[in-house]
């Protein structure tokens, strides 16, 4: 009595760190930092406590999870393959993550990487963007694998369905 149920497998939980982007109504909130407070089913929302005391009501696209990824595929800069990283941002438009690396001896900088170029870790929530079969766009989904070899993650989608797509194709 009283407790909610657990978010579903596809839904960041409750407690995930966030950052708020691409909002055209209020835009006075996009790049807030905040945490999921809990995932409404019924209207595929989530409420999301920020870091200035509101408590806002916003769709999956509009959230960016703070979470770990690993560098890969950097041509122009190798030395950073491998490295892990923190996403602290995604820019709609050029389709980056702001990632936040930390190097040797404590030092940290911040990296514009394309998201082909970040590796989620398993069970990492997801939003689909960019699918050629478009009624996978805008799904939650959240990964069940990755296949280093190939590129591309294992995701199981809200509709029950599993599918494999290209690093370039989730958003955090």
């Amino acid at each position: 009595p009283g407790s909610r149920p657990a978010a579903p497998a596809h839904a960041m939980p409750a407690g995930t760190a966030v950052v708020v982007g691409g909002l055209m109504k209020a835009p006075e909130h996009n790049g807030k930092v905040g945490k999921v407070v809990r995932f409404d089913r019924v209207r595929a929302r989530y409420d999301v406590a920020t870091d200035g005391g509101d408590v806002l009501s916003l769709r999956p696209q509009s959230l960016t999870q703070r979470c770990t990824v690993e560098v890969v595929g950097l041509a122009s800069r190798p030395e950073l393959n491998g490295s892990p990283g923190t996403v602290i941002s995604h820019d709609e438009s050029t389709r980056r993550y702001t990632v936040l690396l930390q190097g040797r001896e404590g030092a940290a900088a911040t990296i514009a990487l394309q998201r082909r170029n970040c590796i989620l870790n398993v069970g990492t929530c997801v939003t689909l963007d960019g699918l050629t079969n478009a009624s996978y766009n805008g799904q939650m989904a959240y990964i069940a694998s990755v296949d280093s070899e190939t590129s591309r993650y294992l995701v199981r989608c809200q509709n029950g369905d599993q599918i494999k797509v290209k690093y370039d194709k989730v958003r955090c």
